[in-house]
């Protein structure tokens, strides 16, 4: 007999949300369009809580998906007890990133060190893995004008802001590429320093300036952000639909 609930697994989420991006969906269609679920069961789904059997089942199908592929194998008690384990800004932020989807429309350009300045790496794609010591820069191609925020999750589970910051220093843009650092930043590229791992991008772009009251003045550093500055960040998103919320995935190494 199938369980009373199901719970996503991390890939499994990853398959779906690539089925949303397929099918040119967002999550809150799935809730407001599609009607297979309120959004806060959806939200639930795509941030690996559990939810009833049917309902999941339904999810899956309406994304042409195999249940049995998206469900999380292992006994759901210990899922749950692992969930407790995770810190509030963990979770704040698997929240955050389950509001986006993925893109190959921003990444990681290599810079090399000449003689005379900066320059570009050759690069057909993005950079899916960059090694410590290496020096990138940020690229963005946006088909639609807006104000963006750029905030980054770390390889030490830290979030920062860096757009608006110090390196962003215009953070309403028209249509096309642009790059952080942006010109008249205190430097020309980043520094990949740290410990090996994954990091993430979130980029969020909107018609209207985030009314956030830690939108941070475009010369200062990048902001640390806390589990109250995503819960402001999500509450934000969920009330103006017309916000675009795009990430992408890399690994230092």
């Amino acid at each position: 007999m199938p369980r009373r609930t199901l719970v996503a697994s991390p890939k499994g989420i990853e398959k779906a949300k690539y089925a949303l991006v397929r099918k040119n969906w967002t999550q809150q269609a799935l809730a407001d369009d599609i009607q297979v679920a309120s959004w806060a069961t959806i939200s639930k789904f795509f941030n690996g809580i559990p939810i009833s059997y049917t309902i999941f089942t339904e999810i899956c199908t309406m994304l042409e998906l195999d249940w049995q592929d998206i469900a999380l194998s292992s006994n759901l008690g210990s899922v749950e007890s692992e969930d407790q384990k995770i810190n509030p800004l963990a979770q704040r932020w698997r929240q955050l990133q389950s509001l986006g989807s993925p893109t190959e429309k921003m990444g990681l350009v290599l810079v090399k060190e000449e003689t005379l300045g900066w320059g570009w790496e050759p690069n057909s794609r993005y950079e899916k893995s960059v090694s410590i010591g290496s020096f990138i820069r940020f690229e963005i191609d946006f088909d639609t004008p807006g104000y963006l925020l750029v905030i980054q999750k770390d390889t030490s589970e830290q979030v920062w802001c860096f757009c608006p910051s110090c390196f962003a220093t215009q953070s309403h843009l028209n249509t096309g590429k642009t790059t952080l650092p942006q010109p008249g930043s205190p430097i020309t590229s980043f520094p990949i320093e740290g410990t090996p791992g994954k990091e993430v991008v979130l980029a969020i772009l909107t018609e209207v300036m985030p009314t956030l009251n830690w939108w941070t003045a475009e010369n200062s550093n990048p902001l640390k952000l806390t589990e109250n500055h995503l819960d402001q960040l999500i509450d934000f998103i969920n009330e103006n639909k017309n916000c675009r919320v795009l990430y992408t995935e890399y690994e230092i190494k």
